[in-house]
């Protein structure tokens, strides 16, 4: 058997990549991650950091696989935060306690009858209209407005929290990795961040590189349709009319927009959007999604001024193990491909415990021993996408 470095060599430093890594070293195996860009700088930083518990996807009044897979992580997040869970949490900030859902005239009557229905109790709160935020509070728009048991948090935050304590395990390379697998194990060969070669002999490798994963493929020569992408194209608007975390549904089981409220290091409140305006917006230009953007909200909230606002976009590529129609997979996607080599791919940010619990139950026993590596260069962290929008 070859000398390895590491039971678990991990590729991608999202939080996929990041929570795998806790909790590998949590349950004794040796592990290290490998990032080629920066920190968070594909999927991770550009989401909106909603712990979703499913009922975005029941909108059709009923719950569904997607929702189901979805139903424990508010709670299992919540521990984490609480110190008590599978990763320890205490200290990261959640930008609000829970995201809120916003139904116009056309849909209030349907959303209250399901909310109050057995199957989501517990998990939804109807808000008295003084308990509405204040840009929502126009009832001429607005009918009604409900608390969803799924916390915001500050990812940034939650990026250093997962980071900090792991930094000696976590490592830059430069470009594409050649991933050479054996009975034994893996060898990844690269150039770290000062441009150096490095080899490293790994027990197993867990990829959970997002788009990176396309090119895995091809080097274990499969199809690349064994992957998927479905892009957005979000919405950045700073000097905000005020802070706001909420999916606002109308006649549609998709939020026309999702909102969420995110502060820049000039004390500026920005609100980052998605929904079904990041959807359609995909495929327009800027300047297109920009305008659709204006009217969209002067017809949601037509009473709040926006007139002092800046605006950018960001085209954000979601990348997810393949499904039949394309659509989103219901959970996460875990894909063996050689003997000891696995693509991973999270579906969501809220599902990364989930599919660390399915890594976990596909390794061999850890060994616990590891190779000297400080040699390799350190990752840094991406900047927040707020931070360096180029704004209009």
């Amino acid at each position: 058997m070859a000398t390895r470095d590491v039971d678990v060599a991990i590729l991608g430093g999202g939080i996929a990549g990041l929570w795998l890594l806790a909790r590998l070293q949590a349950a004794g195996y040796s592990a290290l991650l490998l990032e080629n860009r920066a920190l968070g700088a594909g999927q991770t930083l550009a989401s909106q950091g909603i712990i979703h518990g499913g009922l975005k996807y029941a909108l059709d009044l009923k719950l569904n696989t997607a929702s189901d897979a979805l139903a424990d992580m508010p709670a299992r997040w919540r521990a984490c935060l609480a110190g008590t869970g599978e990763v320890d949490l205490r200290g990261v900030p959640l930008a609000a306690e829970r995201h809120l859902f916003w139904a116009r005239k056309t849909l209030a009557s349907r959303i209250a009858g399901f909310f109050g229905s057995k199957l989501v109790r517990g998990r939804v709160d109807a808000l008295a209209p003084e308990q509405w935020p204040v840009v929502l509070r126009d009832p001429d728009h607005v009918a009604a407005v409900y608390a969803l048991d799924e916390c915001v948090l500050d990812v940034p935050a939650l990026m250093q929290a997962l980071v900090q304590p792991r930094q000696a395990s976590i490592k830059r390379v430069r470009g594409d990795v050649r991933v050479s697998p054996d009975d034994d194990g893996v060898t990844i060969e690269g150039h770290d961040g000062f441009a150096q070669p490095r080899r490293l002999r790994a027990g197993a490798l867990i990829s959970t590189a997002g788009a990176g994963n396309e090119s895995l493929l091809a080097q274990f020569g499969l199809s690349a349709a064994a992957a998927q992408r479905r892009p957005l194209q979000m919405l950045l608007l700073d000097n905000a009319p005020g802070p706001l975390w909420a999916h606002c549904f109308d006649a549609s089981d998709k939020p026309r927009v999702t909102v969420t409220t995110h502060t820049r290091s000039d004390g500026s409140l920005v609100w980052y959007v998605g929904g079904q305006l990041a959807e359609t917006g995909a495929t327009q230009s800027p300047e297109a999604l920009i305008a659709a953007a204006k009217d969209e909200f002067a017809a949601l909230l037509p009473r709040q001024d926006f007139s002092g606002c800046r605006y950018a976009t960001l085209y954000v590529e979601r990348a997810e193990g393949a499904t039949a129609d394309g659509r989103k997979p219901d959970g996460p996607v875990l894909r063996r491909v050689a003997p000891l080599c696995w693509l991973a791919w999270p579906t969501k940010l809220a599902l990364a415990p989930q599919l660390a619990d399915q890594v976990l139950a596909e390794l061999p026993p850890p060994s616990g021993q590891i190779s000297d590596l400080s040699h390799w260069a350190t990752a840094l962290m991406a900047p927040a996408p707020w931070e360096v929008a180029a704004w209009t």
